[in-house]
C-alpha cells in the first residue's frame, strides 16, 4: 500500500566465466457508513483488496469519493493539498460538519492524529471514523496514515477510502488478519456503538424496530433515467415504507416512492435519499442519509477499443493505444496496475518496466473523462508475467579423479531463479535441477582437460539463456 502523508511545515533511500543480457468498478452500490448506499454485490474479501483504484475510476464503478477528486485542489486543517491521505480525511470531517480548523495544536502527519486525538481514539471500528495508522504500524510508513471507513463489514473487516502522498486515490478491504488493520480509530464526528444494557420492555407505543441491510439503488444516476431504490432490511418487517429524495440536502418535491426521475435540472447534484419505516404501535422509523453520488450529463463510450503493445519484458515499454470514444471532447487517462494495484505515478500512455514488475502481470487501466460524465473505462493486460533475462556464472574445479562444476543463474528482480540447467564435461552430461539459483556436480572422471558446457534451459519468468563456455582441469 502506499503510504506517507505530508503535511506543510514537515520534510519526509564471482573469476568467473558469464553469459547472458543483464538488462538491469457498476452503478449497484454497496456502502457501510449511513453517508453511503450498499454497494452490490459485496463479498467480504480476505486479507487486504483494493476495490477500486482514482477518482474517475472509483466513481465510476460506484465508489464515491465524496466530491474530493473536484476539490483536493483545497488545503483542509492546514494539510497540503491534492493526494495526501490527510487532506483527504480532513475533507471527509469538514464535509460531515467539522469546521476547517484543525482540532489540535501540533504536527498534522498522520502518525501524530492518533496521539493528539486520544480521548475519543480507541479500537472500535465504526462508519464514519477515521481509521488510523501510527508511524511504521502495520504496513505505514514514518508518516502514518488515515483513511475514511465507509462501512464496518463486522468485527474483524471494514472498508476504507483514501488518497495518498504520492500515489492515488482507493476504496479498500482491509482484515484484521491482513496484517494491515489500523492502530486504532478517531471517532471526530461518529460515535462508537455503546455497551449494550438491559433496557425495560416497551409498551406497544413504544415498540422500536431497527434496519438490519441498507437500502440498494439501482440504475446509473444519468439525467433522464429512472433509479429505483429498495427500503433495506428490517426487523420486524414495516407495514409502510417510503422514500425520501434530495439534491445538494434540498428535499425533492413531495415523493414519497422508490422511483425518482433524473431531470435535467438535477444534473451536477448530489443525489441522496432517506428511507421511513411505519408499522402500528412502533415508533416510525427515519434511516440516516445515503449519499449516492452526483447526478450526471451522460455516459462516454468507446466507440472503439483502446489497445496494449509491447513485450512484458524487463526495461521493455509497454504503450496504450487510445481508441474513440462517442465523445468527442473526452479526454484520455491512464493508470498502470501491478497485480491489480495502482504503480505510483504510472500515469502515462507509455510504461518502462521495472525490477518490481518482474514475475507480476501489469495491466492499465485507459479512461475516457468528461466533466459531468460517466467515464468510459478499459482495463488492458501484458498478455504474460514480466520476465527478466538470466545471468549465468559457471566455476570449475577439480579433486583427485573428479571434476566439480558450480553455476548459480541470477536475474534482475526475480531471485531465487528456478528451472534447471544442461551441465555438459566432456561427454557427460545431465539436466540439474536449481536449488536456491544454484546447481553443482561432481563427477569422476580421468585425468585430463575437460570442456565445460552450461546452458539454462528456462523458466516462466526466466527466459532460457545462452551456454556458457570453460574448462576444467581433472588431475
Amino acid at each position: 500500500m502506499v503510504f506517507g502523508m505530508r503535511t506543510p511545515g514537515r520534510a519526509a533511500r564471482w573469476g568467473s566465466t558469464t553469459a547472458a543480457s543483464a538488462m538491469l468498478a457498476s452503478y449497484l452500490v454497496l456502502a457501510g457508513p449511513a453517508s453511503a448506499p450498499m454497494l452490490e454485490p459485496f463479498l467480504p474479501s480476505a486479507g487486504t483488496t483494493y476495490l477500486c483504484s482514482g477518482y474517475a475510476a472509483c466513481v465510476a464503478a460506484g465508489y464515491s469519493d465524496a466530491g474530493y477528486g473536484a476539490a483536493n485542489g483545497a488545503m483542509y486543517w492546514r494539510m497540503y493539498s491534492g493526494h495526501n491521505c490527510t487532506n483527504y480525511a480532513a475533507y471527509r470531517m469538514i464535509r460531515a460538519g467539522m469546521p476547517n480548523v484543525r482540532p489540535w495544536t501540533g504536527d498534522g502527519n498522520a502518525s501524530e492524529w492518533g496521539k493528539f486525538m486520544a480521548s475519543i481514539t480507541d479500537q472500535t471500528p465504526n462508519a464514519g471514523a477515521i481509521a488510523w495508522w501510527g508511524k511504521y504500524s502495520n504496513g505505514a510508513g514514518s508518516a502514518g496514515h488515515v483513511a475514511y471507513v465507509e462501512r464496518v463489514v463486522s468485527a474483524d473487516e471494514i472498508v476504507v477510502s483514501e488518497d495518498s502522498w504520492g500515489g492515488t486515490f482507493h476504496w479498500r478491504s482491509i482484515t484484521r488478519a491482513s496484517g494491515r488493520w489500523p492502530t486504532g480509530f478517531i471517532h471526530f464526528v461518529d460515535r462508537p456503538a455503546p455497551t449494550p444494557t438491559p433496557t425495560p420492555t416497551p409498551t406497544p407505543t413504544e415498540k422500536v424496530f431497527a434496519q438490519t441491510a441498507n437500502p440498494v439503488v439501482a440504475a446509473p444516476l444519468v439525467v433522464n433515467t429512472t433509479v429505483t431504490a429498495t427500503a433495506g432490511g428490517w426487523s420486524p418487517t414495516p407495514a409502510e415504507n417510503r422514500w425520501r429524495w434530495f439534491a445538494d440536502g434540498v428535499r425533492i418535491g413531495d415523493i414519497v416512492t422508490p422511483d425518482l426521475a433524473l431531470t435535467p435540472d438535477l444534473v451536477g447534484k448530489t443525489l441522496s435519499m432517506r428511507v421511513v419505516a411505519k408499522s402500528d404501535g412502533y415508533t416510525t422509523y427515519v434511516s440516516p442519509f445515503y449519499e449516492l453520488g452526483p447526478v450526471l450529463a451522460g455516459m462516454v463510450h468507446a466507440t472503439a477499443p483502446a489497445t496494449l503493445s509491447g513485450t512484458p519484458a524487463l526495461g521493455q515499454v509497454l504503450t496504450a493505444t487510445l481508441g474513440t470514444y462517442d465523445q468527442p471532447d473526452a479526454v484520455p487517462a491512464y493508470q498502470w496496475l501491478r497485480d491489480g494495484v495502482a504503480i505510483p505515478g504510472a500515469t502515462a500512455a507509455t510504461y518502462q518496466l521495472a525490477a518490481d514488475d518482474v514475475g507480476t502481470s501489469v495491466s492499465v487501466q485507459v479512461s475516457g473523462t468528461k466533466a459531468q460524465f460517466a467515464p468510459a473505462v478499459e482495463t488492458l493486460t501484458a498478455q504474460a508475467a514480466v520476465t527478466s533475462p538470466a545471468l549465468v556464472t559457471l566455476k570449475t574445479r577439480s579433486a583427485p579423479g573428479r571434476a566439480i562444476v558450480r553455476v548459480r543463474v541470477t536475474a534482475v528482480g526475480k531471485l531465487p531463479v528456478t528451472g534447471k540447467v544442461l551441465v555438459r564435461i566432456g561427454s557427460w552430461q545431465r539436466e540439474v535441477r536449481l536449488s536456491d539459483g544454484i546447481a553443482k556436480v561432481t563427477v569422476p572422471m580421468a585425468r585430463g582437460t575437460r570442456k565445460v558446457r552450461v546452458r539454462y534451459l528456462g523458466s516462466a519468468v526466466v527466459p532460457a539463456a545462452p551456454k556458457v563456455v570453460g574448462r576444467v582441469d581433472v588431475r
